[in-house]
């Protein structure tokens, strides 16, 4: 009985956190935040059109698959910093079931191009509030590879 309850202290003070480390590709001139152009945003249309839409719909919703996300304003990406934006795409979120994984569907490049596509959307204060704390996440990410 003893054990049992050690072993439930022990579990439930656990870190439960998910690992948000992303390692650099040697050679990587990938630049956050992602800078929101005309040509990026149109491309990421088209991109976004024809990888992402069928689940997560249009932008600001509603989506199609009940368990994806919606990327606007109202949904929960913008809380979260270009870097690790990107990688889920690639690499699918933490915990994700369902969405895969696009990399070596999508480059590097694709990816940014939907980001701004994404970020378009929303609200200037969202996109505004976004990009600080993508911002203050890589300066962290300088910060850690420095030591």
């Amino acid at each position: 009985m003893a054990l049992l309850l050690v072993v439930v202290i022990v579990t439930a003070c656990g870190d439960n956190s998910i690992d948000t480390r992303v390692e650099e590709r040697p050679g990587s001139s990938l630049k956050f935040p992602v800078e929101l152009t005309d040509v990026w945003i149109e491309a990421g249309k088209s991109v976004y059109t024809e990888n992402c839409a069928a689940c997560h719909g249009p932008v600001n919703g509603p989506t199609v698959l009940g368990s994806a996300t919606v990327h606007g304003d109202a949904g929960h990406t913008w809380h979260h910093p270009d870097r690790l934006l990107h990688q889920w795409i690639l690499d699918k979120p933490p915990l994700a079931t369902v969405m895969p994984a696009f990399r070596g569907n999508l480059s590097d490049e694709q990816v940014m191009q939907v980001l701004a596509y994404i970020k378009s959307h929303w609200l200037p204060e969202i996109q505004a509030r976004q990009n600080e704390g993508s911002v203050q996440y890589e300066a962290q990410v300088v910060e850690f590879r420095a030591e």
